[in-house]
């Protein structure tokens, strides 16, 4: 399974390698698969590559527990980085990009794959999916895959990026929350919101994937 946080739709203010290296973005996935090591069965492997895809971060996550996380060096995919990284929030660039990276870390823990099995969304919400015109993949399966990397990428901002977590997340919930028209499989910006009115955090026994899976079936 292929997933792309930044997917769907132009970014506003594109972002070139010369803003943004992909040595840069390199030396932050590799740091965060290396903080999120210990919560995952299988450590996955970042390849920097091109792809044909519209974005320029990614996971493809297998059922035997491989996972890749991929760096997509694609010119017109990394203009897509314009939509979280502008001028305003360049002193958190570091900081957003380490969150998305953890996002897609999300796409490879098996207790994504149990929350996918196990969580009902709400009548409302499945129609809106079901209306989506996206037959070959179920949309219920994307959002609920999409959700749990998002919570991913909250709880390891909250507990790796310190004092930038807030900035962060709030990044992250409205650029959900803008591009939500484009694919309403990728709409998680309500249920985050919901979801950090909880103050959700890691308990010290958990796992991350754990965390993430505790807290949204509690929702």
């Amino acid at each position: 399974m292929l997933s792309f946080l930044l997917s769907l739709g132009m970014g506003l203010g594109p972002v070139d390698f010369d803003q943004l290296p992909a040595q840069r973005v390199e030396a932050i996935a590799h740091e965060v698969i290396e903080n999120l090591e210990g919560h995952i069965v299988n450590k996955p492997t970042l390849i920097v590559t091109q792809r044909p895809e519209p974005t320029p971060l990614g996971a493809i996550s297998y059922l035997n527990g491989k996972c890749v996380v991929i760096i997509n060096v694609n010119e017109a995919a990394w203009s897509q980085w314009g939509r979280f990284l502008k001028p305003d929030n360049a002193n958190q660039w570091d900081a957003i990009i380490a969150a998305s990276v953890a996002h897609e870390m999300g796409h490879c823990f098996k207790e994504g794959r149990q929350f996918v099995a196990n969580h009902d969304i709400n009548n409302a919400q499945l129609k809106g999916l079901r209306n989506t015109g996206k037959p070959t993949i179920s949309p219920e399966t994307v959002f609920k895959q999409e959700l749990f990397a998002d919570t991913v990428a909250v709880l390891y901002a909250k507990e790796f990026l310190a004092a930038q977590a807030d900035t962060v997340i709030d990044t992250m919930i409205s650029a959900r929350k803008r591009y939500a028209g484009n694919d309403p499989t990728h709409n998680t910006g309500p249920t985050l919101t919901a979801l950090m009115e909880q103050a959700p955090n890691r308990l010290e026994s958990e796992s991350m994937g754990s965390a993430a899976h505790r807290i949204l079936s509690s929702m």
